[in-house]
């Protein structure tokens, strides 16, 4: 089993070159403009339209701060409530959210969808990040080996189910479909306070691995943006703080929470003016333990956008 995940590893890097480039042998169509962007996926692609609660994220400072709304701004689009629906803490088939409350899955955003696919279409699909939340702090909180082989596996069928899900697009109609996989989540602020870099990190890298092994053959219709490269380089530079939360005690859920444990940071809850006074939110990375800031957000919009432009 270990020989078998050492190569599908080893393959998943040859197959991401693929996902990520023009794929397929056919023409790369450089001067691609959606005219709808239709979103699927968790917290980080809710956008809460319209009006709606806040986003995970520090709200009210008049920033875009999503990263599918950046994505969609270099289109001159505004993402339409009716073609998002993608749902905070939505995990890919479990019903049970990342903060063990029920919502709307992955699998059921799409299963539910009924406005069709178009050659124009951009499909946005940011799955993953969700399960990777519930199933590192069911380990983490355990502190086992046997808890985290457990989160291991569970991780991995999630990317499979998520493959699945991205299928089923494709053979839906879907000729553009852009997939954010999760960002690295050994480099959040979670893991350094839970001493759980490494723990959180070989999740991450597990979930993607398996992600891009079992969609590999749809390489013409479907790009794979890496987060994790974008974020680790964010976090690794010296120009912006990726180890420090933005939002202080002020903006805690004592009950739900984000899914790591009652009285964290909730973003959710954060806003511009509950800052602590004077504070320069923006050099950081992180809203709170997990999701990213405004700033992260932007930059993560600007890394996809790059990669689409060099592949549609």
């Amino acid at each position: 089993m270990a020989f078998e995940r050492a190569f599908r590893t080893l393959l998943a890097g040859a197959l991401a070159l693929l996902l990520a480039s023009c794929g397929g042998g056919s023409t790369v169509v450089s001067d691609f403009r959606p005219t709808r962007v239709v979103v699927f996926g968790d917290a980080m692609a809710d956008m809460k339209l319209p009006g709606g609660t806040a986003l995970y994220t520090i709200n009210g400072d008049g920033s875009v701060n999503n990263w599918v709304r950046q994505l969609a701004s270099y289109y001159s689009l505004t993402p339409d409530a009716s073609n998002v629906k993608a749902r905070a803490h939505a995990r890919i088939t479990d019903a049970t959210g990342a903060n063990n409350v029920s919502t709307t899955s992955v699998t059921s955003q799409i299963s539910a969808w009924t406005g069709g696919f178009t050659a124009n279409d951009l499909v946005v699909v940011s799955a993953g990040t969700s399960d990777l939340i519930y199933e590192g702090n069911v380990a983490v909180v355990a502190n086992t080996s046997a808890a985290q082989t457990t989160a291991a596996t569970n991780v991995r069928q999630a990317a499979r189910e998520l493959a699945t899900q991205i299928r089923q697009l494709v053979t839906n109609g879907a000729q553009r479909v852009m997939v954010l996989s999760p960002y690295n989540m050994g480099k959040t602020p979670w893991a350094s306070s839970t001493s759980s870099t490494s723990f959180l990190e070989t999740l991450s890298d597990e979930f993607y691995t398996e992600l891009v092994y079992y969609i590999s053959d749809l390489s013409d219709k479907v790009l794979v943006v890496d987060a994790r490269v974008q974020m680790n380089s964010l976090v690794n530079s010296t120009s912006y703080n990726g180890s420090t939360v933005s939002c202080t005690s002020t903006a805690t859920a004592p009950s739900v929470g984000i899914g790591i444990g009652a009285g964290t940071v909730d973003s959710s809850l954060c806003s511009s003016a509950s800052l602590a006074l004077g504070f320069d939110a923006s050099k950081y990375l992180y809203a709170d333990p997990v999701y990213p800031t405004p700033l992260a957000h932007r930059l993560l919009g600007e890394y996809a956008y790059s990669k689409l432009r060099s592949r549609w």
